[in-house]
């Protein structure tokens, strides 16, 4: 039956893979893959191209986005370089800006200096014209004394002594050189009939030593009263200082003895005054009182209007007028005649004329200019007492000396200068040439100041 049934059935072997399992029917899956596979592979070939493009196109962007942040990268360095340079450069600009800030202090203190340097040069000036409407109120009084006066004449000397004149003098004896020069500058010579062994000036004098005419009556220091009594004179005529002693002793013998007071120029000024005065000559005293003045003020006024134009203190002076070491204080004219020239003593705050200085204080004050007195050549020639000076201990740190401005005063200079008489003037214009060559136009100063020298520079050896 089973059999009977697999043979009638409609769904039996032999029917259905005819249709459904035939060759052709089995194939096509095979087919269909084989078809599938020939087309992915040219989609393949595509996809790889394409992946291919892809890789090259990343690689391009990758080099390009690697180009562009190397660029980058090196504009921010060049920046940061350049940033950097900015910062040094106005790190540079504030230190400038810093330093023109404290030189422009620096230059405001500077000019405050000098506006109180010209203060107080302004103010000299101005106690200087002070003085000279001083010496013009006491030439007018002179002057009036003379006309409303005659002998006798009694004025009060350097002691403080009254002393009568008790008519005009005849027979003069001067104990100074500058008693003498002042005595025949003012046209007293022809009275006078004794001077020192020192008087020299004017030239003349000496003429009338050699001849017999003027008798020497001493040395400055070293007096011969028997040879002073000898020549009975009516009025003796001395100085400060040394010659006090003389001037006592000759007054305690009866006779007329007047005593000259030095320490100033003002006191210069009214010694040759009060000599013209008592010698019957007061029109030529007030002549040479006013050349002298004229002289001064011009020399003084022409320093001034340099020193105020650069805005410069006075140059600090050590004057030697001995060795060693002696020098003058306030209590002498040559520290006024420095002061007229334009410097500044050292030693002006000592009341003493002459006095011997420590070489310690000198060091201390440290001299811009040193001048020394040739003295006649008793210790060298000019060189010979520079170098005696640079040889002192320590004194080449001295300005002075590093600056090479050491100055012998040689001839006639050295008289004039110690002698407070008539020819001051003529000492105060010297010094300020050799403190201030560039304020007179001059090239240079050499280390001798003698006659040549000064006639080099215009100036005149004669007083009046």
């Amino acid at each position: 039956m089973l059999e009977t049934r697999r043979s009638t059935s409609k769904y039996s072997p032999n029917h259905v893979l005819p249709t459904l399992y035939s060759p052709d029917k089995l194939l096509f899956p095979l087919k269909l893959l084989d078809r599938v596979s020939n087309e992915l592979k040219g989609y393949t070939w595509l996809l790889i191209g394409i992946s291919l493009i892809a890789v090259v196109v990343s690689g391009i962007a990758l080099y390009i986005i690697y180009a562009q942040t190397q660029a980058v990268t090196n504009l921010i360095a060049s920046q940061s370089a350049r940033l950097e340079s900015i910062s040094s450069h106005i790190a540079s600009l504030k230190e400038e800006v810093s330093g023109i800030k404290e030189n422009v202090s620096k230059l405001s203190t500077n000019i405050k200096g000098v506006q109180s340097r010209i203060s107080e040069l302004s103010s000299k000036l101005s106690l200087l014209s002070e003085k000279e409407s001083s010496l013009e109120g006491k030439i007018l009084d002179l002057e009036k004394k003379v006309e409303e006066a005659k002998y006798p004449i009694t004025i009060t000397d350097a002691l403080g002594r009254s002393v009568t004149i008790s008519h005009k003098p005849l027979r003069i004896v001067s104990t100074a050189p500058s008693i003498t020069e002042t005595l025949f500058m003012i046209g007293a010579g022809s009275q006078v009939v004794g001077v020192d062994q020192f008087s020299n000036y004017p030239p003349i004098v000496n003429e009338l030593k050699k001849n017999g005419s003027l008798k020497v009556i001493g040395g400055f220091s070293t007096l011969n009263i028997e040879e002073i009594l000898k020549l009975r004179p009516d009025l003796v005529i001395t100085s400060t200082g040394v010659q006090e002693k003389y001037a006592r002793e000759l007054s305690d013998m009866g006779l007329t003895v007047i005593v000259m007071r030095t320490s100033s120029i003002s006191d210069v000024f009214n010694d040759i005054l009060t000599l013209g005065v008592v010698t019957g000559h007061p029109d030529k005293a007030v002549d040479v009182v006013n050349n002298m003045r004229e002289t001064i003020l011009e020399t003084h006024e022409k320093v001034i209007a340099y020193l105020n134009t650069r805005g410069i203190k006075p140059v600090k002076v050590y004057y030697e007028i001995f060795p060693d070491y002696w020098t003058v204080g306030s209590g002498s004219y040559i520290n006024d005649v420095i002061k007229l020239a334009g410097g500044e003593n050292i030693f002006s705050n000592v009341t003493n004329a002459y006095f011997v200085a420590s070489p310690e204080a000198i060091l201390k004050d440290d001299p811009e200019i040193i001048l020394t007195n040739y003295n006649y050549g008793q210790f060298g020639n000019p060189q010979e007492l520079i170098n005696h000076i640079i040889s002192r201990q320590g004194w080449s740190n001295i300005t002075a000396v590093k600056k090479g401005h050491i100055y012998v005063i040689q001839g006639t200079l050295e008289d004039i200068i110690d002698r407070p008489g008539p020819r001051v003037a003529i000492g105060v214009a010297a010094l300020a040439r050799i403190f201030y060559p560039q304020a007179f136009n001059l090239k240079g100063v050499p280390q001798t100041i003698n006659d040549t020298v000064l006639e080099s520079w215009g100036i005149s050896l004669s007083a009046g």
